[in-house]
């Protein structure tokens, strides 16, 4: 008689395929379930110690950056701080911030001469993360402004009546700034920067070259510069205007900025090392830290230059014997404004 394959309600066997003997299948479950918590101990320690090594480099990871952020601090700690007050008042601002835009302002001091503190060099920089881009603005040192408690000047002495505290508050409230940072550098420092990245490459007309020692006679061209080449060419002002020496320290910013990018980040802490000790500044050193891993992760490498305040809308005029460089100020902070805060371009030969 031929065995049935079908099962009963209550049938608790099943026939193998193979053998056709029956199987109970309460026992075929005890098997499986026997079988699944063997394979789930082997798991567990796998799993424990994909865990443990996971735990290990988020520490691991967690310690570098520590390190990374002590040691920086430490290097920019070695800026000469300055301590300046920091209300909207005593820094001249009357505007609110914009986002995305941090102005700082460099001072460039030419002890040489014989002028003291007074600013040689008055240049903004613009970090506009908005747009991806650094404006480098130079402020015509004989502007003719109005310095708090000391009347009508030319802008440069600010910096000499009361240092970077007054330069700040005299930027901001005559061209209506949010300006709340300053790095102050000595020329004379200068070199040291210079020959701590490498040493510069610029553009020279032949009757610049004519005036930098080692390059007399020499073509127009692109030539390396030495720190002291560098600072010579700064310097440059017989040959021509007080407009074109401004163009060429934005020239030697531009280049300064754009070798800065162009380290290897293993050599960052070896240039930061030799450079901050000779800066001047009231940026703190997370502030420090934090623009600089900005820029460098947006890859903020485009440099624009202009001059404020224009030359179509200002003249130099000598007042009581004295040279002052005059401007329609009203027009030049509406066109500044617009240039620094909205990114809109310049339509004059001030850009360059």
């Amino acid at each position: 008689m031929r065995r049935s394959n079908n099962k009963n309600e209550n049938d608790t066997y099943q026939y193998d395929n193979v053998l056709g003997e029956p199987i109970d299948q309460k026992e075929l479950k005890r098997s499986s379930k026997r079988r699944s918590n063997r394979s789930n101990q082997e798991q567990k320690p796998k799993r424990k110690k994909k865990k443990g090594f996971l735990k290990k480099l988020v520490f691991i990871l967690l310690a570098l950056v520590a390190i990374f952020l002590i040691y920086f601090n430490y290097i920019f700690s070695k800026t000469q701080k300055a301590s300046l007050q920091t209300d909207n008042e005593a820094l001249g601002i009357t505007r609110s911030s914009t986002f995305g835009i941090t102005n700082l302002v460099f001072y460039g001091l030419d002890s040489e001469e014989g002028i003291g503190s007074r600013s040689d060099t008055i240049m903004i920089i613009t970090i506009d993360n908005r747009n991806g881009k650094i404006k480098l603005s130079s402020i015509v040192r004989d502007s003719y402004v109005d310095i708090p408690g000391y009347g009508m000047d030319k802008i440069n002495h600010a910096y000499a009546y009361g240092g970077p505290q007054l330069a700040l508050a005299t930027l901001n409230s005559n061209f209506d700034l949010d300006v709340r940072y300053f790095a102050t550098v000595n020329f004379e420092s200068m070199p040291k920067i210079i020959d701590a990245l490498g040493g510069l490459d610029l553009y020279l007309t032949a009757a610049e070259a004519n005036e930098i020692p080692g390059l007399e006679g020499k073509p127009d061209g692109i030539y390396h510069l030495t720190g002291p080449q560098a600072l010579d060419f700064s310097r440059i002002r017989k040959i021509d205007t007080d407009f074109e020496r401004s163009r060429r320290q934005r020239d030697v910013m531009t280049g300064i900025i754009d070798k800065i990018f162009s380290q290897t980040p293993l050599s960052y802490p070896k240039v930061m090392n030799e450079i901050m000790p000779l800066v001047t500044t009231n940026l703190p050193s997370y502030k420090i830290l934090g623009l600089g891993t900005t820029m460098l992760l947006r890859q903020t490498k485009h440099i624009e230059q202009a001059r404020f305040p224009l030359a179509s809308l200002s003249n130099g005029e000598n007042i009581d014997g004295v040279y002052y460089y005059v401007f329609d100020i009203e027009e030049n902070k509406k066109i500044l404004d617009s240039y620094i805060y909205n990114d809109i371009p310049l339509l004059t030969d001030e850009e360059e």
